[in-house]
């Protein structure tokens, strides 16, 4: 199968700055939709992944998600979307579609793990019965008193992205109500100045 070079920027190490790195991508399946990536977000998740404090970084690593896009080639069997057409990703691009959680529409929870877009004591108020849901991932495990769960009973739950049909609902709500995001718009070359702002 032929590759396409492409310019990314990646980490190359645990504390090396991101730097531009020429990478390949293969050819755009049936299923696949290929993007020229206009503008993709800086997250926490990106900084935590690049400098492998999850202990599972791949390098060379290209952070990033929650791009923004235009379409510029589609597989044989895409039907949604046409060349020229605006596209977004989160931080999950397939999964294996076929097994009870995919065909249950909770691709994120693929039994053979999803693709991702990259390497593959607080006090909370809560009521009565309320449950706290942990959607982050801390760096270090989470310390949690059995008694604040106990006695007001309360749940402790984990939750890992929305499905995607949740995520173009969110998205459809937004769209409907005016409802947008604060963004500080950078040129990629200033990629690192925004790393040490999510440091600080």
């Amino acid at each position: 199968m032929t590759a396409t070079k492409v310019q990314a920027y990646a980490a190359q190490s645990v504390r090396s700055a991101l730097a531009p790195l020429g990478i390949a991508r293969r050819e755009p399946g049936p299923l696949d939709v290929e993007i020229e990536i206009l503008y993709c977000g800086v997250c926490h998740s990106d900084l935590h992944q690049a400098r492998n404090e999850w202990h599972n970084t791949i390098y060379p690593c290209v952070p990033g998600h929650e791009i923004v896009g235009r379409v510029t080639r589609v597989g044989s069997r895409v039907t949604k979307f046409r060349p020229g057409d605006r596209s977004d990703v989160g931080c999950m691009v397939d999964s294996c579609r076929t097994c009870e959680n995919c065909r249950a529409r909770f691709e994120q929870y693929c039994l053979s793990l999803p693709t991702f877009t990259y390497n593959s004591d607080d006090k909370y108020l809560l009521i009565l019965d309320g449950t706290l849901t942990l959607v982050g991932a801390p760096e270090q495990p989470l310390p949690v008193s059995a008694f604040n769960l106990l006695l007001p009973s309360r749940n402790f739950a984990g939750s890992a992205i929305c499905r995607i049909a949740e995520t173009q609902e969110m998205l459809d709500f937004c769209a409907t109500h005016g409802i947008v995001s604060d963004i500080k718009l950078i040129p990629i070359q200033k990629i690192n100045e925004a790393w040490d702002r999510l440091l600080k």
